[in-house]
């Protein structure tokens, strides 16, 4: 009995150094899987197609590592990133759209530093200035964005139109082509995101460049909106084409536009850049251009827009296994290949350098003479809270038959002042 005993104990006893010397030899153990989650609003095909080919090669080349990708409604984004948040189910890997909300998102206690990241030395330095707050790299910039006159081409070539450098030149190409029966301004105003690039497109090119501290200034309530002449001028400039708007333009949604641009039953749209690769996918033979948005008789004073694009932000993990999957993901994001991709799939403007083969437009805005261009790279912006007040408030009053700038001017003063008490 003993010595079946004994034997029975030496098994158990050499199985367990044979499990506990396999535990210890390289390769033999079992990997902790990690998983991490990118929340993205991506709605075009061809970023959703880039981000695919990120989680395939990702994957493939660490087995230990899930990249699991959540999209939502760009219109929810913000909501279900702050519930996440709040919940403890915070996303690895998200984006934020300006340096005013790294600040407040970095203030909670949410974001990484990313200034030791080896990918950092690849991204256009210029871009990485939007992704620093307090002396850290909190974001980086996917992208260089656009924002002007996208138009059909064809179209113009058609009618004899060229592009307009003044506000007069683009009222009679508006005219030409409603003439001929085609809209000439495809407004997917049924979306406020939407809706923003219209203003946006006209303020920014007259008081945001002639005043980098613009909006700091608005914020901090040293300026008021019914102090500056420029921007009640391009608030009556904005309402004084709602003529050539769609039919319904608040009930037509950015899908509808994008239809509209492509089948050739609007002619423009003011947008980001992203809009190629959106109006592309409902029609891949479109040829479109793009021109600054002008904003007076002055041609000079029209400027093509140029800002980083959203920022992926990483969340501030504790655990130094999830941190190093995620730089790894982030040198994977930002190398030159993936960015290749991103170029001529997705039809993006990558902020990584390299020589792509890019479509005539976005090389167009990228290529934009300096002095013809406004470059927003590092410039206070308006904070999200801010942002969606003038949003809404523009929105709200563009809604009417009638426009009335100075009553528009005093509500955004009000909706200010309340904010700052």
């Amino acid at each position: 009995m003993k010595k079946r005993t004994v034997l029975k104990s030496t098994s158990a006893l050499m199985l367990t150094l044979a499990v506990s010397a396999a535990m210890n030899v390289p390769g033999c153990a079992e990997e902790e899987v990690i998983t991490l989650t990118w929340l993205n609003h991506y709605a075009e095909a061809g970023k959703q197609a880039w981000i695919q080919s990120v989680k395939e090669q990702f994957e493939a080349k660490y087995d230990n590592v899930i990249l699991n990708i959540e999209t939502v409604d760009a219109g929810n984004h913000k909501t279900i990133l702050q519930t996440k948040l709040a919940s403890d189910d915070a996303p690895a890997v998200f984006d934020l759209a300006s340096n005013a909300d790294l600040a407040i998102y970095n203030a909670s206690g949410y974001l990484a530093d990313l200034s030791d990241f080896e990918c950092l030395a690849n991204v256009d330095p210029d871009l990485l200035k939007e992704g620093i707050v307090d002396g850290k790299q909190l974001g980086i910039p996917i992208e260089l964005s656009g924002y002007g006159v996208f138009y059909n081409v064809d179209i113009f070539e058609t009618y004899g139109l060229e592009e307009p450098k003044t506000l007069s030149e683009l009222k009679t190409v508006c005219e030409t082509l409603t003439e001929n029966g085609i809209t000439p301004f495809a407004t997917p105003f049924a979306e406020a995101w939407a809706f923003s690039c219209y203003p946006r497109a006209l303020y920014d090119e007259v008081c945001w460049h002639s005043d980098g501290e613009f909006w700091a200034k608005l914020m901090d309530r040293s300026l008021k909106f019914s102090d500056s002449e420029d921007f009640r001028t391009q608030m009556e400039t904005l309402w004084s084409f709602h003529e050539y708007w769609s039919d319904d333009a608040f009930g037509t949604s950015w899908d509808s536009a994008q239809s509209m641009m492509a089948n050739g039953e609007a002619a423009m749209c003011v947008h980001g850049s992203w809009a190629v690769d959106g109006i592309m996918s409902y029609n891949p033979d479109i040829n479109i251009g793009v021109f600054p948005m002008p904003v007076s008789e002055n041609p000079d004073e029209a400027l093509m827009i140029k800002e980083p694009g959203q920022q992926l932000v990483l969340y501030n993990f504790e655990d130094e296994a999830v941190m190093e999957a995620a730089r790894n993901l982030y040198n994977l994001i930002y190398s030159e290949d993936s960015m290749r991709v991103y170029a001529e799939e997705a039809h993006q403007m990558p902020s990584v350098p390299g020589d792509y083969d890019m479509l005539p437009a976005l090389l167009e805005i990228m290529n934009y003479p300096a002095e013809q261009s406004f470059s927003e790279a590092g410039l206070t912006r308006l904070d999200a809270e801010h942002q969606d007040v003038v949003f809404e408030t523009i929105m709200n009053a563009c809604m009417g038959d009638s426009f009335d700038a100075d009553a528009l001017l005093d509500e955004l003063d009000a909706a200010f002042d309340n904010i700052a008490e």
